[in-house]
């Protein structure tokens, strides 16, 4: 059941941009930014991405804790990607890993990143990601929005992508969490 829905939710994160094609009721900026998502999800070349790793900030979480925490963040996805005129990529993805507590997570979203030098085999980028995750241990799994930061190392069609999530509390056990994965451009 789980394999299903993730596979539903991939495709429709990749499918209903394409679909949404007439953009023209929804206003300026929501119009704009629907034609963009269309765009990538059209045009796009394909990525695959692999998840690996998510550091727990020891300041933030007791050893105990810690002690508990999964830091083998293992699972994949697929997305999409544009190249703007300046190197620059937006892309759309969806993947699934295993979070903090061995349970299945969801991301669904889109991202912006720059990169210096933009025409080089190596680049680093910065750049932003938005988009909706579903946690079984928040608000019992419903999908909840996310923005983040998001930094990258290119290799050619590889790069290697990290972001970091801040505690929304003051209390211990709640954040500050870095997470990296992996991407690969298939074209």
């Amino acid at each position: 059941m789980k394999r299903w829905l993730a596979t539903a939710a991939l495709s429709l994160a990749l499918v209903i941009p394409a679909q949404a094609a007439d953009c023209g009721n929804m206003g300026e900026w929501l119009g704009s930014a629907c034609s963009h998502l269309g765009k990538i999800a059209d045009e796009g070349s394909w990525d695959a991405y692999v998840t690996g790793y998510t550091w727990h900030d020891p300041s933030t979480w007791t050893e105990e804790k810690l002690n508990e925490l999964n830091a083998k963040a293992w699972g994949g996805g697929i997305g999409k990607h544009i190249v703007d005129e300046n190197g620059n990529h937006d892309m759309l993805y969806g993947f699934v890993f295993s979070d903090s507590h061995k349970d299945p997570e969801l991301m669904l979203g889109y991202a912006k990143i720059w990169f210096w030098p933009s025409e080089s085999i190596v680049s680093v980028g910065a750049g932003y990601t938005v988009g909706l995750t579903s946690r079984r241990d928040i608000i019992n799994g419903i999908p909840f929005p996310y923005i983040l930061p998001v930094v990258s190392l290119r290799v050619w069609r590889a790069s290697v992508l990290g972001t970091f999530i801040p505690s929304l509390s003051s209390g211990l056990n709640s954040g500050n969490v870095g997470f990296v994965f992996g991407r690969y451009e298939f074209k």
